[in-house]
């Protein structure tokens, strides 16, 4: 056996193994995918938004957060502006004379982690939100977050979010990568082993925030560190499916490119700072199973796409060798090979790893379009166009990503 085909066997087992795992975390907690009750008793919450340069969409952020169906006495909302040399500023002051908001200005750029860390002190309720300036929140979401903290043993919880706009193919192509991260997240939520609070209004108890020592500056994925910090600390995350929030993606691939590589250095680089939980039985799922596997299913599905990849071009450049030996005859090539050896070789290369991840991630997406209240004949062009195209686009935006570690590339925050 070649050494193509090992690795290749190597990442079909892993494959597999994770497949399985997430359909039957799926199946055993299916009705238990949305938030139902809302609080009786309401608390106060601090909603900190972060924004450098961002006169375009911030002014819609700040409305999105004042129109909250929350009692105004018990919602406190603080721009913290890192020194934007646009209309951000501007833009702000406009809220603040109205008395709307708190604002902070950083007397230079600082970076987002910089500016959380900041505010929160500054924060007065005992509940914090974390609302990135391009994101938007829907007037209901809180209440049904909230309701998610009543558990004690929960330091955070992430909303479901979604892209706000769907102009081009490269949008839609997110919009359903987005909508299979909401049920994904909430499967994990079970599991309790979500490892990322994104900014996109992730609400924290504040007295965790400052147990586990704020926001790592200069980390590239501060909301994954920030995340796995909860967990060290002892505490569990939940996310929502009903809570909804609306973000903004990349519309071309040049900067979905530059994202990617910051967010999967950012997983490579917070992985092997919180190493100490891999294997980690303290740490429950997250620990013993979350991080390590999916680390390695990482590996293993570039690695066997790569060795699929491989053994399809050599068996082409084979085909392509043996017709020039007979003169571009096909039929003599025919003629040599038996119908039932040319059966057995095309079942034997027959791409098993794509039809299955095709049949998984159908059925996956379908659950996750279903439970977030989309209709995919809304968004047929994404939604099969995703299932055939993106995951190789992931695959190669991961490879990239660990070529530029292995190589030293100097990180940037894009």
């Amino acid at each position: 056996m070649s050494l193509i085909s090992i690795l290749g066997y190597f990442g079909w087992v892993i494959f597999t193994f994770m497949a399985v795992v997430w359909l039957l975390v799926l199946l055993e907690n299916r009705k238990k995918m949305k938030t139902t009750n809302v609080p009786k008793i309401l608390p106060l919450v601090s909603i900190i938004i972060p924004a450098y340069n961002e006169e375009d969409t911030i002014k819609e952020s700040i409305e999105s957060a004042l129109n909250i169906d929350y009692p105004k006495n018990l919602l406190d909302i603080i721009l913290i502006n890192d020194c934007s040399t646009d209309n951000t500023k501007k833009i702000g002051e406009s809220f603040l004379e109205r008395g709307l908001i708190r604002m902070v200005n950083n007397n230079k750029n600082m970076g987002k982690a910089y500016s959380l860390n900041r505010t929160i002190d500054m924060a007065k309720g005992d509940l914090i939100a974390c609302l990135d300036a391009d994101s938007l929140v829907s007037p209901d979401a809180l209440k049904k977050m909230i309701s998610v903290l009543e558990n004690p043993k929960i330091g955070a919880v992430t909303p479901a979010f979604k892209v706000r706009k769907t102009n081009n193919i490269l949008e839609k192509l997110q919009f359903a990568e987005y909508s299979l991260n909401v049920f994904l997240r909430k499967i994990m939520g079970a599991m309790d082993s979500i490892h990322v609070t994104p900014g996109v209004f992730s609400l924290y108890r504040k007295s965790i925030l400052k147990e586990v020592g704020g926001f790592e500056v200069g980390n590239l994925t501060e909301d994954m560190d920030m995340a796995l910090k909860i967990h060290t600390a002892g505490y569990s995350i939940d996310s929502t499916t009903d809570a909804i929030c609306y973000t903004y993606c990349p519309s071309k691939l040049k900067p979905l490119f530059k994202q990617r590589i910051r967010w999967y250095r950012g997983t490579i680089k917070n992985s092997i700072k919180h190493k100490h939980m891999f294997f980690n039985r303290k740490y429950g799922n997250i620990g013993l199973f979350f991080m390590p596997f999916n680390f390695i299913s990482i590996i293993a599905v570039i690695i066997l796409l790569a060795s699929w990849g491989i053994c399809y071009l050599l068996n082409f450049s084979k085909l392509i060798w043996q017709l020039s030996l007979v003169n571009w005859s096909f039929d003599a090539i025919f003629q040599y090979f038996a119908l039932e050896k040319l059966l057995f070789m095309f079942i034997y290369n027959l791409p098993v790893l794509p039809i299955m991840g095709l049949i998984i991630g159908s059925y996956t997406l379908y659950k996750s379009f279903n439970i977030t209240g989309e209709k995919i004949s809304d968004h047929k062009p994404g939604y099969f166009i995703y299932l055939l195209v993106f995951p190789l686009f992931l695959t190669l935006f991961w490879s990239a990503a660990l070529i530029y570690e292995i190589a030293g590339v100097k990180n940037r925050w894009y």
